[in-house]
C-alpha cells in the first residue's frame, strides 16, 4: 500500500494497520493530532521516500481504493486546514467568503470564484496562493507550507480533493482548544483522596492538598501559633486586628473546638460583611461619583453607598450566591424580592458615566458582568472576535443588545417616604419642573425632526457625514442632530427585515446602482405595482405609480407623503381643539394611519422616547440638553443632601420595545453588520436554546449565568474566596478563566469545592467556613529550618502554589487604617451609612470602607497603597512597595494623630515599663519580650534628650499676607494675613490656587502675586525698636509668558522707597539709609502687570542695621521665613510610631 509520512513523501508497504508513525490518537471530527506513545516516536529517515512522480503513478493507480485517498486527507491536508487556514476560512469567520472547513464550501470557492478544480492542481488558485508565486499568498502570516505539504495539496487535487465520508466538517484548531479547556467542562465530583496522614487531613481540602504535595515529594508546615491563627482568622473574615483580649482568651481556651467555635463567632460578626463586600466592591468597581461629567452633570451618585449597604447586609445575611447575582442583574424582574432589593442593581448602574455616550457604558456593563461573574474577557470581542477564547464579536452584541434594551430608572428602596415633609415637598417640587421641562423638550426636539423629515431622509444617502455619539459634540436646533439620522437608519433597517409594507419601495430602490438607476426603475416599479394588496401601503403604492428618475427623487416622494400625513393629522388635532371634542387617537384611513405611525408610534424615529435625560442626550440640541440636565442635577442634589439619608436606587427597567443589536464592524458604530438576536455565549449555550425572548432578556441573562450547569460562575466565585484567604487563587488569574489563564494548581479540589458550594445552597458563609476549619489554612507561613528543606520548595514550588506553608501578606489600605484606629481605641464600628471624606480633617473615625470614593479625584494615598482603581473592574490588587508609602507612615496627618493618641494612652500606665506593655498590646496584641521591652525603653530614653531646633530671633518680625498699592497715597491697603502656610509656602488654603484668593502666595524665595492688583503678595516687616536700617534686596521675574509684575517697596511712614516693573529680567531695590520708630512696616509688595499670566517671582531682602549700632542686626527674607512648625514627636509618640511601622503590624502572618 502506498501512504504518506509525516515527515514527508515516502512509500511503505505493508498490511492495512497504521504505519509506526501515523498519529495514533487523531480527533476525527476535530482534526486534533494527539501526541503518539512513547514507543512510536523514533525519528523518521527520508531512506525511504521516493520521487514526486513515483508517488503520483501509485496514488493514482490506487484511486479506485479508499484508503490512501483518506490516509493522504487524514495524514497532511487535514492538519494543515485545522492549524493554518480555518482561523479564517471556518465557520466563525470567511475572509474573502471563502469556508475550506467541508467539502461542499472548499468546492465552492469564494468571492473569486473556486479555489479547487478537482483533478487539476495546476488550475486551482489554492496551489497558486500556498506556493506564493502570484500576487495571492497564504497564509498570510506565518511560515510558508514546505514543500512536502505543498506537494500534498497538489497530490489530493490531482486525486479529485476526496474527503472523507466520515468527516462532515472541520473544526479549527482554536475551537477545538476552546471545547478541550478545563473551564468550559462540566465541574466534576472528584473523589476525596484517601488521607495519608489522617492526623493533618481535618476537611476533604486537605486531602487534595496532601496528594499533590506527596506527588512533588514535599510535606506541608506545622499549624501556626493561636496568636497567629486568631489574628489571621480575624483579619481574613472582618478586616480588623482581634481586641487584645480576645487573644488572651484564645491562646487559654483549652477545648478542642476553640477554633471552630472562633470562626462561628467571627462569621456572624456584622463586620464580617464589610470586609467581604470591599472585595466585592472591587469587582463591583464601586465609586461614589460618575467619573468627569462636564459641569452641567452632578457628579456624585444618588445610590453609591446604598448599593454598598445592600452588599454588606446581604453577606452578613449569607444570601446565597446565585440569588446574590440574581438581584444585582435583574432585581427589577425577580417577584418575590424586597423594595430594598432593587439597591442591588448599582452592580450595572455605578460604572463610569463616559460623558454620556452609551455604547460606552453598554461596554463597561458588559465587561463588569461576564468578568465579574463568569471570568471571561467578552469586552475583548468588542471590535473583533476575541484572540484567544471562543467569542465571537458576534456574542460581544448579543449581549450588547441585552443592555442597549434596558433603561435606568431612579426609584426610592423604603417602603415609607424619605426625609420629612419639607424633603418631600421640595422633592415633589424639583421633579415636576424637571418632568415638566424634560417632556417640553421631548415635543419640541420631536417636532423639528419631524418638519425636517425629508432632510432626515436624505441623509440615509451619506451617513458618513453624521458622526456616532460623542462628548465634543455642540448642537444648534437649526442642526441635523446624528442621533435622529442613526434612528431613522436603524427604524429602516427593521422595516426592510420585516418587509414593511410602508418601505417595501424604499428598500427595492435603494438596491439600484446609481449609474442605471433610471434605466431599472421602470422594471422595478411595474414588479412593485404587481404585488399582491396588502404587502404594499396603498398610499405609497400611488406615489410611486411613475418611476422615479432617481433614488433622491424617491425619498422626496416619501418626505411629500409624511408631510402629508402630518399636515392632516395637525388639522384633525386643531379641529378637535375648535370643537371641544376629544382629540383623535388615529386618521380614519387605515393606509394614512399607517404612514401616521411613523411618525408618532411607538418606535418611531422622530419621536423623543420617553426617558430619563441620560438616554437622550443626542435628541436634544446642546442648549436644551444643559437646561434639562440642570433640572435633574437639582432633583439629585436634593436627595444626595438629605437630611436624614434618603435611600434611593438606580435600577434597569425594560425599554417597552427591545432593540434586535447589530454589530459594529471593528467596533465602528457608524459601521453596521449583522444584526444579532440577544442570546448568551455561543460557548456555553447553543445558538437556538441561548436565545432570549423575554424583553431585554436581562432576566434570561442573569438565570443562564446563575445556572448550576453553568461551568464557569461557581468555579469563579470559589477561587475569589480562595484567593483572598490564601493570597493567589487555585487559578492565578481571577476574572480570566479563558484559554490564557494557566490551569488550577489544584482542579481536582476546584471541582470538588465548587460542586459542593453549588449543593449547599450557594452558601459563602459555610464556604468560609469549609476553607478556615482546615489544617492547610492553619499552617505556618515560616520556611522550614533546613536550608536544604528551604532549597528543595525553592526548586520544586517556589510560588507555595501547592501550599506547603501559608503565604503571609499586607494589609490592604483599608485594613491598615482601621487597624490605626483599633489600637487607639477611637474606631467607629457603626455599619451602613453615607461616605464621608476619609481625608478631611480631623480625619473620620468610621471603618474606612466608609470613605467616599472619587473616581475623578481619586486621592494620591490610595493609589500609593494600590488601591482597587474604581474606573474598571479590578481582579485583583497589586502589591507594590514605593518609598511614598514609608513617607505617608512618617509624616500623614493620619498617622501623626494615631501615635499622638497612643502616646496618651501609655501615658496613663504606671510606669515606663507598663506603657511600653501597653503600647505593644494595643498595636501587636500581645506583650513585647523582654529584649523588645529594654529596647523600647533604650528608644524613649534616647529620643527624650532630643535637642530642639533653634530658631533665629528675626523670624518673629516677619508678617505674610496680601493687599494693594494705592498710587494716591502711597501706601499698602488692606493688609490681611495669609491664612493657610504649608509647610513651605504661605497661600489662600491648602490648594493652590485658592479658589477665594487665587494665586496669592510667599515663599523663602519669592512668591506670586494674586489674581488682581487688590490681592498682592506682601511681605511685611515690623520695626521693634526705633533705629536707622538699609535695606538690599535683588528682584528676578523669569517666565516668558505674559506681560510681567510691579513691584514697591513701601513704608507705612515715608511712602514709596523704591519701585520697578521687570518682565524677563531682574533688577535691584535698594534703600541705603533710612530712620523707623517701632511698629513701622516696610512692606515689599508685588503685583501683576497689565494680565494674569506666569507671574512668579523671586525677590530676596536683608535689613541691616546702621553700621556702629552695638549688637547691629541683619533681618533677611530667606533665612527669616516660617519654618515648618510640625511639631515633633516627644519620645513615646515615636515608639508608637515605629511598632505602627513594624512588618509584624502591617502584615498579617
Amino acid at each position: 500500500m502506498c501512504i504518506l509520512n509525516a515527515d514527508g513523501i515516502s512509500a511503505t508497504q505493508g498490511s492495512p494497520s497504521p504505519p509506526p508513525h501515523a498519529p495514533p490518537n487523531r480527533n476525527r471530527q476535530t482534526g486534533m493530532i494527539h501526541p503518539p506513545s512513547p514507543s512510536s516516536s523514533r525519528p523518521l529517515t527520508r531512506t525511504a521516500a521516493i520521487t514526486l512522480g513515483a508517488l503520483l503513478t501509485a496514488l493514482t493507480s490506487f484511486a479506485a481504493a479508499d484508503t490512501p485517498a483518506e490516509e493522504l486527507f487524514e495524514t497532511h491536508i487535514r492538519p494543515v486546514l485545522v492549524e493554518r487556514c480555518l482561523e479564517c476560512h471556518g465557520k466563525d469567520d470567511q475572509s474573502g467568503e471563502l469556508r475550506l472547513d467541508s467539502r461542499s464550501s472548499t468546492l465552492k470557492g469564494g468571492e473569486g470564484g473556486a479555489v479547487i478544480v478537482p483533478g487539476h492542481p495546476e488550475q486551482s488558485r489554492l496551489i497558486e496562493a500556498i506556493r506564493q508565486t502570484g500576487d495571492l499568498e497564504m497564509p498570510p502570516s506565518g511560515p510558508k507550507l514546505t514543500d512536502d505539504q505543498i506537494a500534498a495539496f497538489e497530490t489530493w487535487i490531482r486525486l479529485g480533493a476526496p474527503w472523507p465520508e466520515t468527516t462532515k466538517q472541520l473544526v479549527s484548531a482554536k475551537e477545538t482548544a476552546a471545547q478541550d479547556h478545563w473551564a468550559f467542562q462540566p465541574v466534576g465530583q472528584p473523589a476525596i483522596p484517601m488521607a495519608t496522614d489522617s492526623d493533618w487531613v481535618h476537611t476533604p481540602i486537605d486531602a487534595f492538598v496532601l496528594r499533590k504535595l506527596h506527588e512533588a515529594g514535599l510535606s506541608p508546615s506545622p499549624e501556626a501559633d493561636r496568636r497567629t491563627l486568631i489574628r489571621r482568622a480575624t483579619y481574613t473574615l472582618t478586616g480588623l486586628p482581634p481586641a487584645p483580649e480576645e487573644v488572651d482568651a484564645f491562646v487559654r481556651d483549652e477545648s478542642p473546638d476553640a477554633w471552630e467555635q472562633l470562626v462561628d463567632r467571627l462569621l456572624e460578626s456584622p463586620h464580617y460583611g464589610e470586609q467581604w463586600a470591599r472585595h466585592w466592591l472591587d469587582v463591583a468597581r464601586y465609586s461614589d461619583t460618575k467619573g468627569y461629567v462636564y459641569a452641567r452633570e452632578e457628579r456624585f451618585w444618588v445610590h453609591a453607598w446604598v448599593y454598598r449597604d445592600w452588599v454588606v447586609q446581604a453577606l452578613n445575611n449569607d444570601l446565597p450566591y446565585d440569588r446574590f447575582l440574581l438581584l444585582q442583574l435583574a432585581a427589577d424582574q425577580v417577584e418575590d424580592r424586597d423594595t430594598a432589593d432593587l439597591a442591588a442593581m448599582g452592580f450595572l448602574t455605578l460604572g463610569r458615566r463616559f460623558l454620556g455616550v452609551e455604547r460606552d457604558i453598554i461596554d463597561d456593563r458588559i465587561d463588569v458582568v461576564t468578568r465579574g461573574t463568569m471570568g471571561l474577557t467578552v469586552g475583548c470581542a468588542r471590535c473583533h472576535d476575541h484572540k484567544y477564547d471562543p467569542i465571537p464579536t458576534t456574542d460581544y452584541y448579543a449581549l450588547y443588545g441585552v443592555f442597549d434594551s434596558s433603561a435606568e430608572r431612579l426609584v426610592p428602596v423604603d417602603e415609607e417616604p424619605a426625609g420629612d415633609e419639607a424633603f418631600q415637598q421640595g422633592l415633589k417640587e424639583r421633579q415636576q419642573k424637571l418632568a415638566s421641562r424634560l417632556a417640553e423638550a421631548r415635543e419640541e426636539s420631536s417636532a423639528r425632526a419631524r418638519s425636517r423629515i425629508a432632510d432626515y431622509l436624505h441623509a440615509q444617502t451619506e451617513l458618513h457625514k453624521y458622526p456616532p455619539q460623542g462628548f465634543d459634540q455642540i448642537f444648534q436646533k437649526s442642526d441635523l442632530l446624528p442621533d435622529f439620522v442613526r434612528r431613522w437608519e436603524r427604524y429602516l433597517f427593521e422595516a426592510g427585515r420585516r418587509n414593511d409594507p410602508v418601505f417595501v419601495p424604499w428598500h427595492a430602490f435603494a438596491e439600484l446602482p446609481e449609474d442605471d438607476f433610471a434605466a431599472r426603475a421602470a422594471a422595478v416599479t411595474k414588479e412593485l405595482q404587481q404585488r399582491p394588496t396588502g404587502e404594499i401601503n396603498p398610499l405609497v403604492l400611488e406615489a410611486f405609480a411613475a418611476p422615479p428618475a432617481t433614488f433622491g427623487e424617491a425619498i422626496d416622494r416619501y418626505a411629500a407623503l409624511f408631510q402629508q400625513i402630518e399636515a392632516d393629522w395637525q388639522q384633525q388635532l386643531k379641529e378637535a381643539k375648535s370643537s371641544e371634542a376629544a382629540p383623535p387617537e388615529q386618521l380614519p384611513s387605515p393606509a394614512a394611519e399607517q404612514l401616521r405611525q411613523v411618525l408618532y408610534g411607538p418606535q418611531a424615529p422622530s419621536v423623543v422616547p420617553d426617558q430619563p435625560v441620560v438616554h437622550l442626550e443626542g435628541l436634544f440640541d446642546s442648549g436644551t440638553l444643559t437646561q434639562v440636565w440642570k433640572l435633574q442635577g437639582e432633583v439629585d442634589r436634593w436627595i444626595i443632601n438629605a437630611r436624614p439619608p434618603a435611600r434611593y436606587a438606580l435600577t434597569l427597567i425594560d425599554r417597552p420595545v427591545p432593540t434586535t443589536p447589530r454589530v459594529f464592524v471593528r467596533g465602528n458604530p457608524q459601521n453596521l453588520g449583522e444584526a444579532i438576536p440577544r442570546r448568551f455565549l455561543s460557548v456555553l449555550a447553543d445558538a437556538d436554546e441561548g436565545r432570549f425572548e423575554q424583553g431585554s432578556g436581562r432576566l434570561e441573562l442573569a438565570r443562564a449565568i446563575i445556572d448550576p450547569e453553568n461551568p464557569l460562575t461557581a468555579r469563579v466565585i470559589v477561587n475569589r474566596v480562595w484567593a483572598h484567604h490564601f493570597g493567589q487563587g487555585l487559578v492565578t488569574t481571577p476574572s480570566d478563566f479563558g484559554l490564557r489563564a494557566e490551569p488550577p494548581s489544584h482542579p481536582q479540589l476546584l471541582d470538588w469545592l465548587t460542586t459542593d458550594f453549588v449543593e449547599n445552597g450557594w452558601s459563602l458563609k459555610r464556604l468560609h467556613r469549609l476553607i478556615l476549619l482546615s489544617s492547610t489554612f492553619r499552617q505556618s507561613s515560616a520556611a522550614p529550618a533546613s536550608e536544604a528543606d528551604r532549597q528543595r520548595i525553592r526548586q520544586i514550588d517556589p510560588d507555595n502554589r501547592l501550599l506547603s506553608r501559608m503565604n503571609a501578606h499586607r494589609l490592604t489600605f483599608e485594613e491598615f487604617r482601621d487597624a490605626t484606629l483599633a489600637a487607639t481605641g477611637e474606631l467607629d464600628l457603626s455599619v451602613g451609612g453615607k461616605p464621608s471624606d476619609l481625608f478631611a480633617h480631623p480625619s473620620p473615625r468610621r471603618r474606612t470602607l466608609y470613605g467616599r470614593i472619587d473616581r475623578q479625584y481619586l486621592p494620591g494615598t490610595l493609589r500609593v497603597f494600590d488601591f482597587a482603581n474604581p474606573d474598571l473592574h479590578t481582579p485583583q490588587r497589586s502589591e507594590t512597595t514605593v518609598p511614598q508609602q514609608a513617607l505617608f507612615f512618617l509624616n500623614d496627618d493620619l498617622m501623626l494623630a494615631r501615635v499622638r493618641a497612643l502616646a496618651d494612652a501609655a501615658a496613663q500606665q504606671s510606669s515606663p515599663e507598663q506603657a511600653v506593655n501597653e503600647l505593644f498590646r494595643r498595636v501587636l496584641q500581645r506583650e513585647p519580650t523582654d529584649s523588645e521591652r529594654a529596647e523600647a525603653l533604650a528608644l524613649v530614653d534616647a529620643a527624650s534628650r532630643q535637642e530642639a531646633p533653634i530658631v533665629r530671633p528675626t523670624v518673629a518680625d516677619w508678617q505674610y499676607g496680601y493687599g494693594a498699592f494705592d498710587e494716591s497715597s502711597q501706601r499698602v491697603t488692606g493688609f490681611t494675613a495669609l491664612p493657610h502656610f504649608n509647610g513651605a509656602a504661605w497661600q489662600g488654603g491648602p490648594k493652590w490656587p485658592d479658589p477665594k484668593l487665587g494665586w496669592v502666595q510667599l515663599t523663602a524665595d519669592g512668591g506670586h502675586p494674586g489674581n488682581d492688583r487688590q490681592h498682592a503678595c506682601v511681605r511685611r516687616w515690623t520695626a521693634p525698636h526705633d533705629m536707622t536700617v538699609s535695606i538690599r534686596s535683588h528682584l528676578r521675574q523669569e517666565a516668558a509668558p505674559g506681560d510681567g509684575i510691579r513691584a514697591f517697596v513701601v513704608s507705612s511712614r515715608a511712602g514709596l522707597l523704591q519701585s520697578a516693573s521687570i518682565h524677563k529680567s531682574e533688577t535691584d531695590l535698594d534703600v541705603d539709609a533710612i530712620d523707623v520708630a517701632a511698629g513701622e512696616t516696610i512692606d515689599f509688595l508685588v503685583d501683576i502687570g497689565d494680565v494674569l499670566n506666569s507671574d512668579q517671582y523671586f525677590w530676596q531682602a536683608t535689613i541691616a542695621q546702621a553700621a556702629g549700632t552695638p549688637d547691629a542686626v541683619t533681618w533677611d527674607s530667606r533665612l527669616d521665613f516660617t519654618h515648618d512648625t510640625v511639631t515633633p514627636l516627644n519620645e513615646w509618640e515615636q515608639l508608637a510610631q515605629v511598632l505602627l511601622c513594624t512588618n509584624e503590624f502591617l502584615f498579617v502572618d
